[in-house]
């Protein structure tokens, strides 16, 4: 980049999901010259490409939000401060510059930042792929490693395999709109919220198969019958089947971001009790970052913005004691 000068900005926020799209409209609302960062082609990250019409309970002053409504919504209230918004960019390298600031190198440009903020949640994620014979055949079109709007399932009987939170979710919110739900596991014990399995048991569209797993899938031009096996019995059946959705997870990776020289927790970013990675001017927030105790939930990674974005504040202006002033008086800081 010798000879060329590049916009500089306050901070940069890597990860345009719930966590980022807040960080972003509480910068803006604090004066911060602000850029987002986004690997996919749209806003609200994991929440948005996998769960859009899932229902959520644990976010503050919603009883409950769909998925797409709380990212829109974040959205909205991010834009009121005009933010610099970057999509399917990758983040590759990292310079340090000899003045303090940053400069980020990704697969499309290269950007300029006095600070980092990283809040790429689990990085680029892959789904588990259901390990059935002849399920590739499927892929895309009756089996589903992201779930299209419900409606796609009306009068489907429908194949949930898994035991975790998104396979008991997604099983719940399948009984509307299909004829039929059975939730596949290869366990008797499901790792999911247990409230959400007592109602799914309780609907009259439900069926369960523990200790089972799907080994094989058939059908013409579509999908039209899945094999399972039971583990307990080795017995195998064929069932009719119209759709599977394989609720199996997600392999997660951070890609460049791990030869940034941060210190890590397994997978996850160590942090300071002020969101501060291990190098200055990188802060980390949301499911990506790590400090004893850490409870991953959208609502502790909104919280974690503020006390994050509040330290940023101080970094950038080492007049300021830190923190940020509540919103209602900044009208009054900006006139005092």
């Amino acid at each position: 980049m010798d000879g060329q000068s590049l916009e500089r900005y306050d901070v940069t926020l890597i990860g345009g999901g719930p966590v980022g799209l807040f960080g972003a409209a509480l910068a803006g609302l604090h004066g911060m010259k602000t850029k987002l960062i986004e690997a996919l082609p749209h806003l609200g990250g994991q929440l948005y490409a996998l769960y859009p019409e899932k229902w959520i309970y644990d976010v503050a002053g919603f009883p409950k939000v769909l998925a797409k409504d709380l990212v829109a919504q974040l959205v909205e209230q991010a834009m009121r401060y005009h933010p610099t918004i970057c999509l399917e960019e990758t983040v590759s390298d990292l310079e340090a510059l000899p003045d303090g600031a940053w400069r980020l190198y990704t697969n499309r440009d290269v950007h300029e930042t006095r600070t980092i903020l990283i809040t790429s949640g689990i990085g680029a994620f892959t789904p588990r792929k259901l390990p059935a014979a002849n399920a590739e055949r499927f892929e895309g079109t009756s089996i589903h490693y992201f779930v299209p709007p419900l409606k796609t399932f009306t009068d489907q009987r429908v194949v949930v395999v898994g035991g975790g939170d998104s396979a008991l979710d997604w099983a719940l919110a399948l009984t509307d709109p299909a004829r039929e739900v059975i939730l596949v596991h290869r366990r008797d014990e499901f790792r999911g919220q247990q409230e959400t399995l007592r109602q799914f048991s309780a609907h009259p569209k439900a069926r369960i198969r523990v200790w089972t797993e799907v080994r094989d899938v058939a059908g013409t031009n579509r999908l039209e019958a899945v094999q399972l096996i039971n583990h307990q019995t080795k017995e195998t059946e064929w069932i009719e089947a119209d759709a599977v959705v394989a609720a199996l997870g997600f392999h997660s990776n951070l890609g460049p971001i791990k030869d940034w020289g941060l210190e890590f927790h397994g997978s996850s970013i160590v942090t300071n009790e002020a969101m501060q990675t291990s190098r200055p001017g990188i802060y980390a927030a949301g499911d990506v970052a790590y400090y004893p105790g850490k409870v991953k939930l959208i609502a502790t990674g909104f919280g974690e913005i503020g006390n994050a974005l509040g330290h940023i504040r101080g970094y950038l202006h080492p007049g300021h004691k830190g923190g940020l002033p509540h919103s209602t008086n900044l009208k009054v800081e900006r006139e005092g």
